[in-house]
């Protein structure tokens, strides 16, 4: 839900009791949901476990570069625009949830760099992920080959 101040209070951020207000820098407005702490279970602990193993990949500048670019497409796109990326993070995180749906002998808790090089993984690059259909084309995909 969009917010409106009234009052001339400008940009507001964080959490009030059962609120909490988050402000988008990039689309210039503050929107506010419901705080909600989720019920802990084994899922939970999977997607915490999957999480920190992606990030632990740790992707090179020159791929977070290619990513941003990309992102910057992708989020002027219509076709895309109920489901904006806004960040490279997002965009990562999408690829490597895609390349464990394509290919079930991926999991995301024990994989590293030296085995998406050795077998040659989509998720190298981000024009590799689009020609394996991994994510959407975009206008200009075909530059954006730095690797992990």
């Amino acid at each position: 839900m969009k917010v409106v101040f009234g009052d001339g209070t400008g940009i507001l951020s964080g959490k009030f009791s059962e609120i909490v207000y988050c402000y988008s820098r990039r689309y210039g407005y503050t929107y506010v949901r419901k705080r909600v702490y989720p019920t802990l279970s084994t899922v939970n602990e999977a997607i915490g476990t999957k999480s920190a193993n992606i990030w632990r990949l740790n992707p090179s500048e020159a791929f977070k570069n290619d990513s941003r670019s990309y992102v910057a497409v992708y989020d002027t796109m219509r076709k895309y625009c109920r489901t904006p990326l806004r960040a490279w993070s997002c965009l990562f995180t999408k690829l490597m949830y895609a390349l464990e749906d394509v290919n079930p002998e991926v999991d995301l808790r024990t994989i590293n760099r030296d085995y998406i090089y050795a077998h040659d993984l989509p998720c190298i690059s981000i024009k590799k992920a689009v020609e394996a259909r991994l994510l959407p084309a975009v206008k200009g995909y075909e530059t954006l080959d730095h690797e992990l």
